[in-house]
């Protein structure tokens, strides 16, 4: 599953590169910035799905998410893009959220495992054919937190896959929703090894 939700990642990340090229494909809800946001989350969520995220990507990936909470945070009053800048700091704050974990595991603790395994439950792990961590100092997001951003997600899910069926919406605006459909599947599915 998280070999095809790479592959659902590589084709959003693609399609919004296409939007940043070709303004023609843009949705009026979405800005220049929010493609070049979604193509950033894009890329490490699909790195996060497949690959081991070492301490400093960790560390690295943390502080742009940071700044991309910042962003939408600063943005969201932009008028006909509100809703567009909430998903955007929703899935920053995600992002955060399971960075945090790896990001502040101690020196001494391997990182051989994927970074989703550092925050993941030892029984979750070793179901998955993962070696859990044998140091485990780290700091990991509130269980309240993850589940209130899973119902985000969910609900973000629900809203965004009716507005593909909406009558009347533009081809634009149809493939962007298809885009934050399959990035909040992808997130949710990634939130899930932390509760």
């Amino acid at each position: 599953m998280a070999a095809l939700l790479a592959a659902a990642m590589a084709v959003v990340v693609t399609y919004c590169l296409a939007r940043i090229l070709r303004p023609v494909l843009r949705d009026p809800a979405h800005r220049l910035d929010l493609d070049g946001w979604h193509a950033v989350m894009g890329v490490a969520m699909a790195a996060m799905l497949v690959v081991t995220y070492t301490r400093v990507a960790a560390l690295l990936a943390l502080a742009v998410f940071a700044v991309g909470i910042g962003w939408s945070v600063l943005r969201v009053s932009s008028t006909g893009a509100r809703a567009a800048y909430l998903r955007l700091g929703l899935g920053c704050t995600s992002m955060t959220a399971m960075l945090l974990p790896a990001a502040t595991t101690s020196a001494a603790a391997p990182l051989a495992a994927p970074a989703m395994a550092h925050s993941m439950p030892m029984a979750h792990a070793a179901s998955h054919g993962q070696a859990a961590p044998a140091v485990t100092v780290s700091l990991a997001p509130p269980t309240v937190l993850v589940i209130a951003l899973l119902a985000a997600f969910a609900l973000v899910l629900v809203i965004r896959l009716a507005g593909t069926f909406r009558e009347g919406a533009t081809v634009a605006g149809r493939l962007a929703a298809c885009c934050d459909v399959a990035m909040a599947a992808a997130m949710g599915y990634m939130l899930t090894a932390f509760v």
